[in-house]
């Protein structure tokens, strides 16, 4: 495989692994909480080659890489009508996250009590 290759699969690799989604995560929902995690991405990549001659033998080699770094950056918390975007790298974030935990905890015990008790006219239906 020559250089010019090489460079061609590492680019295609990172352009596979780099996309919207990486950035911007899936959001996770809870009653009528949705928690949206901001990334930020970094990557970058390399290449050499080279060629040599002995008076007995003549040879070439290359190689190629690539690295990435992914470290979370905000969260954006849709509550309702409300959006508030929360920096991770401020002071009291967690605290402000917190906050929302028990809201959240009640909503997911509600969802799961009315899925085990559907109410008495989903009953008679069955």
């Amino acid at each position: 495989m020559d250089l010019q290759e090489m460079l061609g699969q590492v680019a295609s690799k990172l352009e596979q692994f780099l996309s919207t989604k990486t950035v911007v995560g899936e959001p996770i929902v809870i009653g009528n909480v949705s928690i949206v995690p901001l990334q930020a991405a970094s990557f970058g990549f390399g290449s050499g080659g080279g060629e040599g001659k002995t008076p007995n033998n003549t040879g070439t080699g290359g190689g190629a890489g690539a690295g990435a770094s992914l470290h979370p950056v905000a969260l954006v918390v849709v509550k309702g009508d409300d959006v508030k975007v929360y920096g991770l790298g401020r002071k009291g974030i967690l605290e402000a996250i917190t906050d929302l935990i028990p809201e959240a905890i009640c909503k997911a015990k509600q969802a799961i009590k009315a899925r085990e008790n559907p109410p008495a006219e989903e009953k008679k239906a069955e």
